[in-house]
């Protein structure tokens, strides 16, 4: 009879190992695209949301037939505090109310992926299971983004300015833009290296390690600047956090930058010339800076309202006088000023310190090698979004707060596994 009621309570008995849904989480860059091929481009745009929608109710589900609990993340008081300033902020300046929504909405809506990562997660197994899909899927792309420079695919003008040299195509892979494909390898390739780091068998050291020169030879061809500064810091955090080999490793990859890849060389150091300043101020990043600085200058503390300006939103709806501000942070300055601009840092820093200070917690070395690689390249992406709009494409702000939630459950998952055990 104990045996029996045992096996009733045993975590397996309550679905604690049967969220499989998270890998179609995981899966999110290949289901993104599949939806934008022809015979399902009507989905596109709506899948992701009817997938959370889909994942709410099985957990709801869940917590009425394994009478489950929700977890305390200490994220829900200052998400519904930033919640709170958005919606303050849609009330007191809202040229557009439609517009003003669906720029909320983008603000908003993704950062839930972490409550659904955080509430879902319940073994050591599934958290290397969904990184290993993760991976795999990312290997796919970085495969096809290498086959594409093979082939020489053609690119706009616009990517590569006139003056530069050695540049002979942008690789974007699935993903169509070759910095988002870059600030993609940034997180697959801090990960990879965290799996080989921690990794005790020679033959997964193996794979993990030709996998993480794929992510790299990938982000090499995107020929993303933005994208190659975030792996540097991603990189150097690795080497503080539990590797210092890699900061060796930098070293000599910047000594000999100049003599193996010239057009990587040309490319950074054009970055620093005259001409660059010239043209960049003219057409190019430095200029739409310019302009957001000033559009923000109008209303410094609130903003020129949500969806307004110098992201995807703007775009679809003003597509004759809106261009992407080429900085997510001055974005979200510009439309919701320092007071969503503050609550926005803030959401972001609590997640970060919330993630890092359960990897304190948890004594699982290989959870805490697999947190630190992932916050690491987590790192790297919001080092990314000073150049570039990273969280304008839904993918990434969907991998971000997941993988953030993800780490931040780490101390109950090992507690479970434990206890499975």
């Amino acid at each position: 009879m104990q045996t029996l009621t045992k096996s009733i309570d045993s975590p397996q008995a309550r679905g604690e190992s049967n969220t499989i849904e998270l890998y179609l989480v995981v899966l999110y860059a290949g289901l993104d695209w599949l939806f934008r091929q022809g015979g399902l481009s009507f989905m596109q745009g709506i899948w992701d949301e009817l997938l959370f929608i889909g994942i709410i109710g099985l957990w709801i589900l869940r917590m009425a037939l394994y009478q489950w609990r929700p977890r305390h993340s200490g994220m829900l008081l200052p998400f519904a505090l930033y919640l709170a300033i958005m919606v303050f902020l849609l009330m007191v300046n809202s040229p557009d109310n439609r517009v003003a929504v669906e720029g909320m909405r983008v603000m908003v809506q993704y950062v839930l992926w972490f409550f659904v990562a955080y509430q879902l997660l319940r073994s050591r197994d599934q958290a290397r299971g969904l990184v290993d899909v993760f991976l795999l899927l990312a290997v796919l792309i970085a495969l096809v983004g290498i086959a594409q420079y093979i082939i020489g695919i053609e690119m706009p003008a616009e990517w590569v300015d006139q003056a530069e040299q050695g540049v002979r195509t942008r690789v974007v892979s699935i993903i169509g833009s070759p910095n988002i494909l870059g600030s993609l390898m940034v997180l697959t390739m801090s990960i990879a290296y965290a799996m080989y780091y921690g990794s005790k068998h020679w033959f997964k050291k193996m794979v993990y390690a030709g996998v993480f020169l794929v992510f790299a030879l990938c982000l090499i061809f995107t020929f993303s600047r933005g994208a190659w500064l975030a792996v540097i810091i991603s990189m150097l955090l690795i080497g503080l956090w539990f590797d210092k080999r890699v900061l060796i490793l930098m070293v000599l990859v910047a000594l000999l930058t100049p003599t193996l890849m010239p057009s990587v060389y040309h490319r950074m150091s054009y970055m620093m010339s005259p001409e660059y300043l010239v043209s960049s101020e003219r057409g190019g990043r430095l200029g739409r800076w310019d302009l957001a600085v000033k559009h923000w200058q109008t209303a410094p503390a609130v903003g020129v309202g949500l969806g307004q300006f110098g992201g995807a939103v703007a775009a679809r709806n003003y597509p004759e006088s809106s261009f992407y501000a080429d900085s997510w942070y001055l974005k979200v300055g510009t439309e919701t000023g320092w007071i969503g601009l503050g609550a926005t840092l803030l959401l972001i820093l609590t997640g970060l310190r919330r993630a890092r200070s359960s990897l304190n917690e948890t004594d699982d070395y290989y959870l805490k090698i697999m947190g630190l690689g992932i916050l690491a390249g987590l790192v790297g992406i919001l080092a990314h979004n000073c150049v570039e709009n990273v969280f304008e494409v839904p993918m990434m702000a969907s991998y971000f707060w997941f993988f953030l939630g993800l780490v931040a459950a780490f101390p109950q998952v090992q507690k479970l596994s434990n206890d499975m055990e």
